[in-house]
């Protein structure tokens, strides 16, 4: 593997069908060269992320099947590839969300922490990659370890402090954790997401008495005989304001009366 990255840095168009090759026995059952791949692969993924992004199935598949036939090992170095392509491309990393939340609930410790790492790191760069992912985060919330339910409530946090109508489907279960569960940390950390997707329904509540408010306001006007602005450009200014900007003229209305043939109205005083 040395020898090949030495040759891949004096023959850079080589790369692309190296990646190929190196994804093509991530493939395959025969798993005697997996190391060799996971770690050319997670080399290039250096200086090439966008490359190596292309066979995003490939390294999902080594993760996926990982859980029951890899050493934990290979499994964290296959994050670490996706790390390398999440720093420079997070957009493409979508397809990973589910088995990345899966993640979270591997028996083992390191597993799980670089995965919530992974996770952390795309929902502050693109959180809308999480969006139809609650049911997964919520099965975590509901995990065996209380460290995978803190890594799930500190997700669901960051995610709601970009867009909590991304992860509001785990209101309900995070406010019974917050109320009731044992553990005093894993309290802490749902009270914290709770309150992140409370600040959202305080705007919305706020927005609603805001509008009421105006709505109210304005039919007291119009019981008070005001004219409301509208998209014509109506006035807002009372009708009973409306006469003390008329100063009557006595020859204007001379004028106008004789034109309307109502000489007879005009005072002779």
């Amino acid at each position: 593997m040395a020898s090949l990255m030495e040759l891949l840095g004096k023959q850079p168009s080589a790369v692309p069908e190296v990646i190929e090759v190196l994804a093509d026995i991530l493939k395959r059952e025969n798993t005697d060269a997996y190391n060799a791949a996971i770690t050319g692969l997670s080399i290039i993924a250096e200086k090439e992320p966008e490359l190596v992004a292309g066979y995003l199935d490939a390294i999902m598949g080594c993760i996926r099947r990982g859980e029951k036939e890899f050493p934990d090992d290979w499994i964290l170095d296959s994050l670490d590839i996706l790390i390398k392509i999440s720093q420079k491309c997070p957009e493409r990393m979508g397809i990973a969300v589910p088995d990345l939340i899966m993640c979270l609930e591997n028996i083992s410790t390191a597993v799980r922490e670089k995965s919530y790492f992974l996770l952390a790191l795309l929902a502050i760069m693109r959180p809308e990659v999480f969006r139809g992912h609650s049911k997964e985060l919520v099965r975590v919330l509901n995990g065996l370890n209380i460290d995978e339910r803190i890594y799930a409530c500190r997700l669901i946090k960051k995610i709601a402090e970009r867009d909590p109508k991304i992860v509001e489907d785990t209101y309900d279960v995070l406010e019974d954790m917050h109320l009731n569960h044992i553990d005093s940390n894993l309290r802490s950390e749902a009270a914290y997401a709770v309150e992140k997707l409370k600040v959202k329904e305080k705007i919305i509540k706020k927005s609603r008495i805001k509008a009421n408010k105006i709505s109210a306001e304005k039919r007291e006007k119009i019981r008070a005989g005001y004219l409301i602005k509208d998209e014509s450009g109506a006035s807002n200014i009372p009708f009973s304001e409306l006469a003390n900007l008329i100063v009557p003229n006595e020859k204007d209305m001379k004028d106008i009366l004789k034109g309307l043939g109502l000489n007879h109205l005009i005072s002779k005083k």
